[in-house]
């Protein structure tokens, strides 16, 4: 497996985590879980969190804020949650004893980083490897929930340099998940797209990066479990839809999707014709 920097790890860790946590409470208590599981108290500092969040990142077009109050936990508020809650996450993360001492290993370490405290090497291994150990879990629970069961790669999310994103959990039961981002592009822009997934079974992983109306320049390709694809808008992105399909593929005979992928999502935009 690719090297992965610290940030990246715990990053990817706190999103398994939430995954797992919203549909493991989304399935006990319904689409009203956070009123259930949270105190009203709580509730409202993750709002401050998203209206600040809101306020600084949007009031000049920096970037799309997810509305959701779960993006706005922190990972103490997750590893809580999940403790109060192991009978529900067991199943995919196993005794608690064992699975929560690791989560507050990696709690800790995220303190350092955090406050861009360098990590020694052994503790960059160890935040790699708990948040590999937590993310390979959480894969193989929720590729059981559907007929694919534990063999395919999953992807765990995209998000474009607009903040657009796309959960990976769709990926698992459709052969293609869509988002309208409504976002409006120029000719000569570049879209970043920070792609992330994971191989239960530790096979390489590549993307591959392609747009409707079809690029000039042909397929974006690009290896590894956490990366970057660019997609320069050219002319012949004008119209009114114009599309980024992004997919990853397992180094594989056999993968979740008939025509050849572990995952597949679009991510559709306007795309202005130049004014002069």
């Amino acid at each position: 497996m690719a090297h992965i920097t610290p940030s990246s790890a715990l990053e990817s860790c706190e999103t398994a985590l939430r995954q797992l946590l919203v549909h493991a409470l989304t399935e006990k208590h319904g689409s009203d879980w956070l009123t259930v599981v949270f105190k009203e108290k709580q509730l409202e500092t993750f709002a401050e969190r998203r209206e600040y969040e809101q306020k600084k990142r949007t009031s000049r077009g920096v970037a799309v804020v997810s509305d959701a109050l779960i993006d706005y936990t922190q990972f103490f508020d997750l590893m809580t949650l999940a403790d109060k809650n192991w009978d529900l996450v067991a199943p995919a993360l196993g005794k608690k004893a064992d699975t929560l001492a690791l989560l507050r290993r990696v709690d800790d370490l995220r303190n350092s980083v955090a406050h861009n405290r360098t990590l020694l090497p052994f503790e960059e291994d160890l935040v790699a490897g708990i948040a590999g150990e937590i993310r390979n879990r959480v894969t193989i629970y929720m590729s059981s929930q559907d007929e694919a069961g534990d063999y395919y790669a999953r992807i765990e999310e995209v998000t474009d340099s607009f903040g657009n994103r796309i959960d990976g959990v769709g990926t698992l039961s459709r052969s293609i998940d869509v988002l309208d981002t409504g976002t409006v592009l120029g000719v000569g822009q570049v879209v970043t797209f920070r792609c992330r997934a994971f191989d239960p079974q530790g096979r390489a992983l590549t993307w591959h990066l392609d747009t409707y109306p079809p690029s000039s320049s042909g397929t974006v390709v690009i290896a590894g479990d956490d990366v970057e694809l660019q997609w320069v808008v050219a002319d012949e992105h004008v119209s009114a839809r114009s599309s980024a399909y992004l997919k990853v593929i397992a180094d594989s005979r056999y993968h979740r999707w008939p025509d050849g992928n572990d995952g597949f999502v679009a991510f559709n935009y306007r795309v202005d014709p130049p004014t002069s």
